[in-house]
């Protein structure tokens, strides 16, 4: 089958699931019921291992055609004068495989005026990269972690500290008042946090000369794919679990941060402890953007739960306006969340809107010659800035597991 088929065929299963769940509603599921949806979602997920290496093929293919834009529209525009974002890439990708010392001389200065734009002392030596290339890297850190994608996310121009306040506004009500009666007041208590920009490294990337040297292979391409899954990874890491603390300071992670946890009854999860989780977020926040939040191990064994009508908790989603749910809310896998283990902080529920990731724009990339002669490499190193912290602590709940 085509990609499309594939697709189709996984809506309408996914459709008939769907109708399944709501038709029997709450009333107890029957043995064949049972039966039956466990069969549609082994074809499911049997499905969905088909559309994503589908899509990792048609990945492949569009990089080459994104590889090769340029010479296309260079050809069909006659040789007209480059923009200014395309005389940047140029020369970023002349700069990865030659270094400033071999460029073009008209390249070259483009690359001096990128670097004028660094305003951050620690860019000496490099220079900020393109910004498509950023965005190339920053969309494929996505896969790597899923917090970054339901947060509320802010990209600020310079790494200077931000004060940032915080709240929690769930004991503040009003009062009912009688005729010529004045009103009270009910100052509102602010906290104020710092969000400054820590400094993260994608170590040393080493290639070979005769890798940088052939003209048939993207190299950018393959910085982009090396950046982002070393990036992508170490700064879910620290969004998850940094303790604010140490040298150099972490940031302060969503594990550090969170302050109210419920701990499941017993040593292995059971529905109800999700419930009790969602539950324990106050009904103010409990909107539609409360999303859960854990690894991909604790959602194969959640999606398996039933409640005690033996209806299934996770329902399959249709696309992205309607998504998959688990007890009626979307959720998100990022896999820095702790594996469900004794006295592990292994799930969060709330409204993710609350944590807050500051990015700073302007990556940037080092080229190293020299370190690396005797091996005939090149190295390349990247740096990305970022910090994060939680607005407000009633917004988001977590799960212990019991010891």
């Amino acid at each position: 089958m085509t990609l499309h088929e594939l697709r189709q065929k996984r809506k309408t299963l996914a459709d008939e699931m769907r109708k399944l769940h709501s038709d029997i509603g709450e009333d107890t599921w029957s043995e064949e019921q049972r039966g039956k949806w466990s069969t549609m979602k082994k074809d499911l997920d049997g499905l969905e291992d088909q559309i994503k290496r589908e899509e990792e093929l048609r990945d492949l293919d569009q990089r080459f055609v994104d590889n090769h834009e340029d010479d296309h529209e260079e050809r069909r525009n006659g040789g007209q004068e480059e923009t200014a974002e395309k005389r940047q890439a140029k020369a970023f990708e002349a700069f990865i495989r030659e270094g400033l010392g071999e460029m073009d001389p008209e390249l070259r200065s483009v690359i001096r005026e990128m670097r004028a734009q660094g305003t951050d002392p620690d860019s000496k030596g490099g220079f900020t990269v393109p910004v498509e290339f950023q965005s190339r890297v920053i969309e494929r850190m996505k896969a790597y972690g899923g917090l970054a994608n339901i947060a509320n996310v802010i990209t600020t121009s310079d790494g200077r500290s931000m004060e940032w306040a915080t709240t929690d506004g769930t004991a503040e009500e009003g009062e009912l008042l009688g005729e010529n009666t004045a009103a009270g007041e009910g100052d509102v208590n602010f906290g104020m946090e710092s969000l400054g920009a820590k400094k993260l490294s994608s170590k040393v990337i080493r290639l070979s000369n005769e890798l940088l040297q052939d003209s048939g292979v993207s190299i950018e391409s393959l910085l982009v794919n090396r950046l982002a899954m070393r990036l992508g990874r170490g700064e879910a890491k620290y969004l998850v679990n940094g303790s604010g603390a140490g040298t150099p300071v972490q940031p302060k992670g969503l594990a550090t941060s969170v302050t109210g946890f419920t701990t499941t009854a017993g040593a292995t999860m059971v529905w109800q402890d999700f419930n009790a989780l969602k539950h324990s977020v106050d009904p103010a926040y409990r909107n539609s953007t409360c999303r859960w939040l854990f690894n991909d191990s604790t959602l194969q064994e959640a999606s398996e739960l039933v409640d005690t009508n033996g209806r299934p908790l996770w329902v399959p989603g249709l696309s992205s306006d309607a998504p998959a749910t688990f007890l009626g809310h979307a959720y998100q896998v990022d896999q820095a969340v702790a594996e469900a283990a004794a006295n592990a902080q292994f799930a969060y529920f709330g409204d993710f809107n609350a944590f807050i990731v500051r990015r700073v724009a302007g990556m940037f990339i080092k080229r190293l010659v020299e370190r690396y002669a005797e091996y005939d490499q090149t190295g390349f190193i990247g740096f990305h800035r970022f910090d994060c912290l939680l607005e407000d602590a009633e917004a988001i709940k977590g799960l212990k597991l019991k010891a």
